[in-house]
């Protein structure tokens, strides 16, 4: 079935998960940990009671919400979702980092810890290079983030969700991340590595967000009231009614520092968005509006596109595509790679929406010479009235630190 996907304006961006540390080595700082580690020089059995590594420790908050918190006498740090710390759900979340570090302070100050603030920029050598070439490494006194996830929602309209992933997971980005989606259908992610969470650098998904809340349910809603339970059942409606795909994009700590984009104070959230290199849904929903007009071949729509100059060169595109089309392998066996008209091919069908890196699915390709009969129009999901706001002041630590 073809399809088209038309953007609406940009939807607003909010953060999910912030990992944030802070050094304070002019001071003592109680231990926080469920465990302590120290080290001991193995030829004199002497050990350094200052250098002490302790492991995170839990602590809790309402509907089964955590972060994880630890000190080592000097370094602080703090992982969650601070959106969703002290909430039933999180379909909306803090849109600055101020907030977000808000709640870690309102945590920290529970435990007897300083709370995480803005700071000021230094240079030390690195004494580690040679002494022709060493290197001066930016430091920085405040608060530094090791880990954020932003995310934003979108209405694709009802029972609409399932097909627009579909669609997503029939495209590569065009830096070499490949889509997967999963076996439910209802989550493709972008990665160029096979393992859990991508790579080391970054990593992208999008997933419907009523399937993410009805699987959580029971946990999310353990040792809820009435009214939260009967909340919770109503955003679900609203989701399935409004269609909303959840996109995640997730920045980790060596994307950050590369960029310079880990110093609380001197980076937004919009700083994140605007660098973020993939575009994802914007690059791919514009893909998906080329691959849908109503052309009877693919050479008749390289030719009308443009994309080629002659029926000749349209031909040989369209040829190659059928190709594809058929499962037969356009890798050189004999050479060892693809041959040089492949990617002068791929170039072309790309800009019809045809991605002829990723093996042929019919039940996720919206072929050009298919005529349209559906149309989806991805819109910014509108928050309803009746909607929970997050807030600094909403949410109760449970027993301040639990094992």
């Amino acid at each position: 079935m073809a399809m088209r996907v038309t953007p609406d304006i940009i939807s607003p961006w909010f953060i999910d998960r912030l990992v944030c540390e802070q050094t304070w080595l002019d001071r003592r700082l109680p231990l926080i940990g469920d465990k302590g580690f120290i080290s001991v020089d193995l030829h004199t059995g002497e050990y350094d009671p200052t250098a002490v590594r302790t492991s995170r420790t839990t602590v809790q908050s309402s509907y089964s919400t955590s972060l994880r918190v630890s000190c080592d006498g000097h370094r602080v740090r703090v992982e969650g979702n601070p959106s969703r710390f002290g909430r039933v759900e999180n379909l909306y979340g803090f849109q600055t980092f101020e907030e977000c570090i808000r709640v870690y302070n309102i945590v920290l100050a529970k435990l007897g810890l300083p709370p995480f603030t803005t700071g000021r920029f230094s240079f030390k050598t690195d004494n580690r290079s040679g002494a022709k070439d060493r290197k001066h490494l930016k430091t920085y006194s405040g608060c530094v983030i090791k880990h954020v996830d932003i995310t934003r929602n979108h209405s694709v309209g009802y029972r609409n969700e399932y097909a627009f992933l579909r669609a997503l997971s029939s495209f590569s980005l065009p830096n070499g991340k490949k889509p997967n989606l999963y076996p439910n259908g209802a989550t493709v992610d972008y990665s160029t590595s096979r393992s859990i969470g991508g790579s080391s650098w970054d990593y992208s998904k999008l997933y419907i967000k009523a399937h993410e809340l009805i699987e959580h349910m029971k946990k999310n809603l353990k040792n809820a009231t009435d009214a939260d339970v009967e909340y919770y059942k109503k955003l679900i409606e609203h989701c399935q009614a409004a269609g909303i795909v959840r996109e995640e994009h997730s920045f980790k700590a060596k994307k950050l520092a590369r960029y310079e984009l880990c110093f609380f104070g001197h980076v937004t959230v919009e700083d994140l968005a605007n660098h973020f290199t993939l575009t994802t849904l914007d690059t791919l929903t514009e893909t998906l509006e080329v691959a849908t007009m109503d052309y009877i071949t693919i050479a008749d729509q390289l030719l009308k596109r443009k994309i080629v100059n002659s029926r000749q060169a349209a031909n040989a595109t369209a040829n190659y595509c059928h190709m594809w089309l058929n499962g037969q392998s356009l890798y050189n066996e004999d050479s060892g790679k693809y041959p040089r008209q492949y990617y002068v091919h791929k170039s072309r069908l790309i800009q019809l929406g045809l991605d002829i890196s990723i093996p042929f699915d019919a039940t996720r390709t919206a072929l050009p010479m298919i005529k349209r009969q559906r149309e989806i129009t991805v819109r910014p999901h509108q928050m309803p009235d009746w909607y929970r706001k997050p807030s600094t002041r909403n949410f109760v630590v449970i027993h301040g630190q639990a094992a």
